[in-house]
């Protein structure tokens, strides 16, 4: 499965504030250290901080933390967060609906399929994904 590029930014922020979960970072210090290009980041720091993944706080000592621990952020969250979660929603076969009025060949494979991936994406925490990468 292939996450979208900004599924993936947020991924790679959530990642990098969790290592660091005692600092605050500047948008433009994410930008330098992520190398996400600086209008994208602008608008997923907005989307991540309105989802309640991390906290902005204003001013001199200002910049943006993760909000819960990476243990209480879960893939499903982000992703629903990001694209939303309907992106496994679609025939995998690219029907917009089963066609000839019956299912194709694979949608009971994919129903189950999906339904695996979003037990998968439900169950896994950013902490987890974190540990697996090191």
């Amino acid at each position: 499965m292939n996450f979208s590029k900004t599924t993936s930014y947020a991924l790679s922020v959530l990642s990098f504030l969790a290592d660091h979960e005692s600092e605050k970072f500047s948008a433009k210090k994410l930008n330098v250290e992520l190398e996400i290009p600086w209008p994208y980041l602008r608008q997923l720091l907005t989307k991540l901080s309105k989802s309640g993944f991390i906290l902005s706080t204003q001013g001199r000592n200002g910049g943006y933390q993760l909000q819960k621990t990476a243990d209480q952020i879960y893939l499903a969250d982000i992703i629903d967060s990001t694209e939303g979660l309907n992106v496994l929603g679609t025939c995998i076969m690219g029907f917009k609906k089963c066609p000839f009025n019956h299912t194709c060949a694979m949608h009971e494979v994919w129903v189950e399929t999906r339904a695996n991936i979003l037990k998968v994406l439900d169950t896994t925490s950013l902490d987890q994904l974190r540990k697996a990468g090191k």
